[in-house]
């Protein structure tokens, strides 16, 4: 599994088998195989189209889309690109629940409540959700609270933001990368504070984090040595 693709994303089919599709996601550009009957095919034009315009996204509540045939779980972070909280695509769907407009405005009180909200949940490679994620999947589901959209590798989100030049300078929200021996970007986390980084390894946690990198106590040692640190909240 390299990654998932959430209730209502969209994406273009590059290559079709027997059983299963290539696509390719149109917000991020990435790719993969997903299986024949996990999606369905828009019937508009508009809805085959990348999502451009300004959208709701579910909150942290969560919240259930409900079809005249089905009953779909919704996970935080799903964006629902409508006005009157319907979805159309092969049917109808009727959404239930807390949505959210994302905004910068709420970072100070919405932030720890996601530090809150993803703790413990536990490393799935591909992972996008609570009940598994990767690092670089814990950014973006991050951002995507606050209606910014990140690439989905780490090393992909290295390559965009403005340096922070001095860890006293670091923000909450800014992005630490760390690269291996070969130098090449394997991990990402949040800032907590200058201090403390918020990150998945094993399970999202919360470690120190200093110009070497991060120190996990429990191990006693530094797991990750850190390369750089970026912004994104201009």
């Amino acid at each position: 599994m390299v990654s998932q693709v959430l209730f209502a994303e969209q994406f273009e089919i590059i290559e079709e088998q027997e059983e299963w599709s290539h696509i390719k996601m149109f917000e991020t550009g990435y790719e993969g195989w997903i299986q024949k009957g996990q999606y369905a095919l828009a019937n508009e034009i508009e809805n085959a189209a990348p999502m451009a315009r300004q959208a709701f996204i579910v909150d942290l509540g969560g919240a259930i889309a409900q079809s005249p045939i089905r009953r779909v779980q919704l996970l935080p972070g799903t964006r629902i690109d409508v006005n009157d909280n319907t979805f159309s695509a092969e049917e109808w769907f009727e959404i239930e629940g807390k949505m959210r407009m994302p905004t910068l405005k709420d970072f100070d009180t919405e932030f720890p409540k996601l530090i809150d909200y993803y703790k413990d949940s536990p490393y799935l490679w591909g992972g996008r959700s609570r009940y598994g994620i990767d690092c670089s999947g814990l950014s973006q589901a991050i951002y995507r609270h606050f209606g910014l959209v990140l690439p989905r590798d780490a090393y992909q989100q290295a390559e965009i933001g403005q340096v922070v030049d001095f860890l006293t300078e670091i923000q909450p929200g800014d992005l630490a990368f760390f690269d291996n021996s070969e130098g090449r970007i394997t991990h990402v986390g949040i800032m907590v504070d200058s201090e403390h980084i918020l990150h998945a390894s094993a399970r999202v946690r919360v470690d120190k984090m200093d110009s070497e990198g991060i120190f996990n106590s429990e191990l006693n040692r530094y797991t990750h040595k850190l390369r750089i640190v970026k912004r994104y909240f201009i």
